[in-house]
């Protein structure tokens, strides 16, 4: 099965309200993207914008998604993950309500029980987030 096929609940261990990414878009050996429809109902929106920190969760939930679906197609269960620390966190814009934003991750280092990655956040193509976040994994 292809990634976008998987219904993002069976990829990920968050669930509504805390639910930040709506599809798994595609997967490989080391990296992943995701998408979200930016609803005015997101618990993370004010005043017909997205936070910071929903951004930040986005980039979290769409490598949640990505080990979920590498999970999936092994045969194991979806597991928990922690934000260890985010590093290097850059925030150029934040997207308004009724908007579809796009995320990546990718990979760079998977060592004792945590994997490190570089995640993005785009809005209509261009770069509004950024940042290195390791992420605990607990199986």
């Amino acid at each position: 099965m292809n990634p976008s096929d998987y219904n993002i609940l069976d990829l990920i261990p968050q669930r509504p309200p805390m639910q930040m990414i709506d599809r798994l878009l595609s997967a490989d050996e080391r990296s992943a993207k995701g998408s979200l429809f930016i609803k005015e109902s997101n618990l993370f929106c004010e005043n017909g914008i997205l936070s910071e920190s929903a951004l930040v969760e986005f980039i979290a939930q769409t490598a949640a998604a990505y080990t979920g679906y590498r999970n999936k197609i092994n045969d194991n269960s979806v597991s928990e993950g922690y934000i260890g620390a985010v590093k290097n966190l850059a925030i150029s814009s934040r997207p308004l309500v009724n908007k579809e934003i796009t995320s990546e991750i990718v990979v760079e280092n998977e060592i004792v029980g945590f994997t490190i990655i570089i995640g993005k956040v785009f809005d209509q193509g261009q770069v509004i987030a950024e940042c290195e976040m390791r992420i605990l994994n607990r199986q």
